[in-house]
């Protein structure tokens, strides 16, 4: 890595740990009593009625469910691509970085599904961490296939 990038992305380290930091926060937030069932039907419910507003509500209550399991997904998948990032001011080669973008996900969705184990509005899930872990894992994976095309791109442009 030439020195000049090295030095910047030093520079930005703390950034990216603060940006995966403040995303954990949002998922624990999400986990908490304001992400619950009751509290997003009153929202996501008339929202999909508006979007559909044809369809029967047992196809509905299908569709608030996979909505709310994308959820899970989605929001693992940000920390993820943010904990590689931020491991990669430390870690240049891409295995500890992945490894270690995973453990912060499955360190967060344990938290997280425990913490909720003993919220009343909420139910822990060992199902909802291997769920959460899939979507660090599509994230990461993405990632790398994007990463990997790119290159390949840029080096077929090169030699044309």
């Amino acid at each position: 890595m030439p020195a000049h990038r090295s030095t910047r992305l030093r520079g930005n380290a703390g950034l990216a740990w603060m940006l995966a930091a403040l995303w954990t926060g949002v998922i624990l937030l999400a986990g908490s009593d304001l992400g619950s069932v009751t509290t997003t039907s009153r929202f996501l419910g008339p929202l999909l009625r508006w979007l559909f507003p044809d369809t029967a509500q047992a196809t509905l209550d299908q569709l608030y469910f996979l909505v709310r399991e994308a959820a899970h997904v989605t929001e693992y998948g940000v920390l993820s691509l943010l904990a590689q990032h931020a491991l990669g001011f430390r870690w240049t080669r891409i295995a500890p970085r992945t490894a270690g973008a995973l453990a912060c996900v499955l360190l967060v969705a344990a938290v997280d599904e425990t913490r909720q184990a003993f919220t009343p509005s909420r139910t822990g899930s060992l199902g909802d961490v291997g769920l959460d872990t899939l979507g660090g894992v599509l994230a990461l994976g993405a990632a790398f296939a994007y990463t990997r095309a790119m290159h390949s791109w840029r080096a077929a442009r090169e030699r044309s």
